[in-house]
């Protein structure tokens, strides 16, 4: 059976936001990860922390703390030295 990506939604307020990691791909291309971590509108004020990748350069538009957004977002896990890991990536943020 074929898997298929886990996309969720959430909508909430930036509360920090983690020094930008920048690079250089094997192509000799730029690039750069910025982690945030906001607080969500729900009921029970849930936090998480998310990362925006740009592989062309930096991210485009980046977020301050107390923005207000709606975040579109992937988790993916993956296993490092035989412990698993999630990763929370954004697919699409629009400011509210």
């Amino acid at each position: 059976m074929p898997t298929k990506e886990m996309k969720c939604e959430a909508e909430g307020k930036i509360l920090y936001e983690f020094t930008p990691v920048r690079g250089i791909t094997k192509d000799g291309k730029d690039w750069e990860r910025r982690d945030y971590v906001m607080e969500t509108s729900e009921r029970y004020h849930s936090k998480m922390r998310f990362s925006m990748t740009s592989f062309e350069g930096p991210v485009d538009s980046p977020l301050s703390v107390g923005d207000v957004i709606r975040l579109r977002f992937v988790v993916e896990a993956f296993q490092k030295e035989n412990k698993w890991y999630n990763n929370v990536k954004a697919l699409s943020i629009e400011r509210l």
